[in-house]
């Protein structure tokens, strides 16, 4: 899928000042490596796992999410492996 990619890098933030973000934390922002293609990056927010269960090269898939004030804003969350 033209959204999947790779953690490249990522912060686990702990404390924010940005409106509408402060009920989430703690929560993780990451560059994405997409896999459409080479040295393509995304920044966006990891969501649907833990904090501690993020980690470089953890596979993703694209989502997006309306939040007032932003619009709408690209997150990733882990890709679930098929059985």
């Amino acid at each position: 899928m033209d959204g999947d990619g790779a953690v490249e890098t990522f912060s686990v933030v702990h404390r924010t000042f940005a409106p509408g973000f402060a009920e989430r934390v703690p929560y993780v922002i990451a560059w994405i490596a997409l896999d459409v293609q080479a040295g393509l990056r995304m920044f966006g927010n990891v969501l649907g796992t833990a904090p501690d269960e993020v980690h470089i090269g953890l596979r993703v898939e694209v989502l997006f999410e309306e939040i007032e004030g932003y619009g709408t804003v690209p997150n990733f969350r882990p890709v679930r492996e098929e059985c």
